[in-house]
């Protein structure tokens, strides 16, 4: 009689010895530092609900890619996103997506207003859903464009009011 049995493979995982509760640090997964040059872009999702929503694949080019983190209300945020507008035609290939904290969907209305950005379809804008931010932003001014290249990964950081002059070296 021959029988077809099934097996199961069971991978030997090695636990912390004073905490056996703990996977050994070798067996945890690494974490990336996604604000360290070089760094590969995390997952992004950002959503308006009056434009809808953009996700990483939604910006899948051979040019630079800008993330500017911003407040609504901010006025330097304001400023900035005045002067990339006001230079759009710089931005050939190059993309733009401004990103607020998810809390910041009632103040979108009012930044609308004042930096008149729905009317340039090149600059897309809304609120973080992926926890782009929590991990990408460095806590030393708004705005902070993080710049990635083609293949998305982390090439330049602009933390405060910055010029268009500024980031002409990366735009495309």
């Amino acid at each position: 009689m021959f029988f077809l049995g099934t097996s199961t493979l069971h991978a030997q995982v090695q636990r912390d010895p004073i905490d056996p509760a703990l996977v050994h640090p070798s067996q945890q997964a690494a974490k990336v530092d996604y604000k360290l040059m070089g760094a590969a872009m995390p997952e992004m999702r950002v959503v308006y609900p009056k434009k809808g929503s953009y996700t990483e694949h939604s910006f899948q080019n051979k040019a630079n890619l800008f993330v500017m983190l911003f407040n609504p209300t901010c006025e330097h945020c304001e400023a900035m996103a005045r002067d990339m507008a006001k230079h759009i035609d710089l931005f050939k290939q190059s993309q733009i997506v401004l990103m607020a904290a998810p809390m910041m969907v009632p103040y979108l209305e009012y930044f609308e207003n004042t930096t008149k950005v729905q009317n340039f379809p090149k600059i897309k804008y809304g609120v973080d859903s992926a926890e782009f931010i929590n991990k990408t932003f460095t806590y030393e001014g708004l705005p902070q464009v993080n710049i990635y290249n083609a293949d998305r990964k982390l090439i330049k950081t602009y933390t405060g009011l910055e010029n268009i002059d500024s980031l002409k070296a990366y735009i495309q």
